[in-house]
C-alpha cells in the first residue's frame, strides 16, 4: 500500500473510470439485467471448478505425502522431494505457461474460443487433471505412484486455471453494467469463497473413499461444470453479446 501511494502520482489517468462515469447513475436496462443474469448463471459451474481445483491444498497434499513415491536420483543428488515443494508447482507453472497460452490464443486469431468457451475448456482441463491422478491410483495399485503423475496433474490443472480464472475476471469487467460493476466483481470473487467451502466438504470424503474413486468423483464434478457451460453457452453469448 505504501509503494502504491508513493507512486500514485506516476500513474496514467484512469481511462476506465472516466469512460464509465457518464452511465454510472443511469437506470439498468433490459440488456443490463440480461448480462447480470448471465453472470449469475455462470456462478454455480465456476464454483464447482474452484471446489475441485482447491483440492491441491487439501487432499492432493495427503496424496503426495502418503501415496506418492517422491524419491529422485539426479546422479549428483538423490533423495525424497519434500511434500511442500509440490505446492510451488502451480504458481511456478502459471508464470511459465502464461506466455505460451496467450501466444496460442493470438495464433488462433479469428478461431480463438469465446470467453464462455474458454471457461468450459478450463473446467474440462480441470477434469482431465483428476483423470491423471485416477490413472496414477489405478496403475499404482497397493503401492505408491510416481511423483511424475503429480507433476502432470499440476501441469494440466494450471492450464485449466489459465483458461478460466483470468478470462472470467475479464468477462465480468466487460459485461457487468457500470452501475453495479464493483458489486458484480465482488460477487464473482465469491465463487472462490463458496468453492473453497465445497472443497472442504469434498475433502471430508477422502478418508472413507478409495483414492481412485475420489479422483474420479472430482473429475466428474469438474466435467459437469464444463458441460453445464457448454449447454448454456449460446444463450449466454447472446446475453453478453459475445461471438
Amino acid at each position: 500500500m505504501l509503494i502504491y501511494l508513493y507512486a500514485t502520482r506516476t500513474l496514467p489517468p484512469d481511462q476506465f473510470t472516466s469512460s464509465h462515469t457518464s452511465g454510472a447513475s443511469a437506470r439498468l436496462t433490459k440488456a443490463d439485467w440480461r448480462a447480470i443474469a448471465a453472470l449469475l448463471v455462470l456462478f454455480l459451474p465456476v464454483t464447482l471448478f474452484w471446489a475441485t481445483y482447491e483440492q491441491q491444498g487439501n487432499t492432493i497434499v495427503l496424496w503426495a505425502d502418503g501415496f506418492t513415491d517422491r524419491s529422485i536420483d539426479l546422479l549428483f543428488w538423490h533423495g525424497d522431494i519434500p511434500v511442500t515443494w509440490f505446492q510451488a508447482l502451480n504458481p511456478f507453472m502459471i508464470f511459465a505457461f502464461t506466455p505460451f497460452v496467450i501466444a496460442l490464443w493470438r495464433r488462433q486469431g479469428a478461431r480463438e474460443p469465446s470467453t464462455v468457451t474458454k471457461l468450459a475448456i478450463g473446467c474440462f482441463l480441470n477434469a482431465a487433471s483428476f483423470l491423471v491422478l485416477f490413472a496414477a491410483a489405478h496403475f499404482a495399485g497397493m503401492g505408491k505412484a510416481s511423483w511424475l503423475w503429480l507433476f502432470a496433474y499440476f501441469a494440466v490443472l494450471t492450464v485449466g486455471e489459465l483458461y478460466l480464472s483470468p478470462t472470467s475476471l475479464s468477462l465480468v469487467t466487460k459485461v457487468a453494467p457500470a452501475q453495479v460493476l464493483s458489486m458484480m466483481m465482488g460477487l464473482w470473487l465469491a465463487t472462490s469463497f463458496t468453492g473453497n467451502f465445497l472443497a472442504g466438504y469434498l475433502g471430508t470424503l477422502w478418508s472413507s473413499m478409495d483414492k481412485g474413486k475420489f479422483f474420479l468423483m472430482c473429475a466428474i464434478i469438474a466435467a459437469i461444470a464444463g458441460t453445464a457451460i457448454v449447454l448454456i453457452s449460446h444463450p449466454l453469448r447472446t446475453a453478453i453479446k459475445e461471438n
